[in-house]
């Protein structure tokens, strides 16, 4: 079933009237999040898997051009905070798979994992679905997709000691210090301190930031592997069920969201 509208519709002179800076700075510093380190684990995950530049290209395009259509879409009229995002643990899940399988069979894999979302949601099983998978088995799955880029922190100390470790000081203080971590996410503060020291360092070089250039996105017909649906789709789906519903349910039912 598909779920109401909300009633009445919005209109451009309510979207004006909730606009204000501090929304305005909350979405910047999503985009900013967004355009970081994900964006860093698609890199990572796609030069590691032999994808040309396009193809990296392309998948960054439409994570970002497609999702931020579906999320001003579904905001618009569903009046609630529905922003679509990949799955990062998923694409870390695609880095090993991509060793044996092609990107048109990976691409094959999210189609059909795709579907499987739409099923679940219109049928009404995904409560269901999300209860009946183990959390603590869950969750060691995504601590293991992760572990690998925990790991890599301590490589960066050893070969990079410069950029990575104010980096690693100005993440851990303002995490430990509540009421700067409230202004500046330890994340974006982490950013800017890197963003610094390689300034500092003589290691930026703004001719390789290029012209601005319009996307031009590769289309990547899908390729069907009973292999790939076997290896992907049903950990693809429980990250996606599990880990990325489950923090939606719990913003929206945290006391702040209720109130507003």
């Amino acid at each position: 079933m598909l779920e109401p509208f909300a009633r009445p519709a919005l209109s451009l002179r309510q979207l004006r009237a909730d606009l204000g800076p501090t929304y305005l700075v909350n979405g910047l510093i999503g985009f900013i999040f967004a355009a970081t380190g994900p964006v860093a684990v698609i890199l990572s995950v796609g030069s590691r898997g032999g994808l040309s530049q396009a193809q990296i290209a392309s998948w960054v395009f439409g994570a970002f051009f497609l999702n931020g259509l579906l999320t001003v879409l579904a905001c618009w009229l569903y009046r609630m905070p529905l922003a679509f995002f990949w799955t990062i643990p998923g694409t870390v899940l695609v880095g090993p798979a991509l060793t044996h399988l092609s990107f048109a069979e990976v691409v094959g894999a999210f189609i059909v994992t795709g579907l499987l979302m739409v099923v679940l949601g219109a049928s009404g099983w995904v409560k269901r679905a999300m209860q009946a998978a183990p959390m603590p088995i869950v969750m060691a799955m995504v601590a293991g997709v992760f572990l690998r880029f925990g790991t890599e922190l301590v490589r960066a100390l050893h070969s990079d000691l410069g950029i990575a470790a104010p980096m690693t000081v100005a993440f851990l203080v303002l995490s430990a210090w509540a009421a700067a971590g409230r202004r500046v996410p330890p994340l974006i503060g982490a950013l800017l301190v890197g963003i610094v020291a390689v300034v500092v360092s003589g290691r930026f070089d703004p001719a390789t930031l290029g012209g601005a250039v319009t996307a031009r996105p590769v289309l990547q017909l899908p390729a069907w592997s009973w292999q790939a649906m076997i290896e992907l789709v049903v950990p693809l789906a429980i990250t996606v069920l599990v880990v990325q519903n489950g923090q939606g349910v719990a913003i929206l039912k945290a006391p702040d969201m209720r109130r507003r």
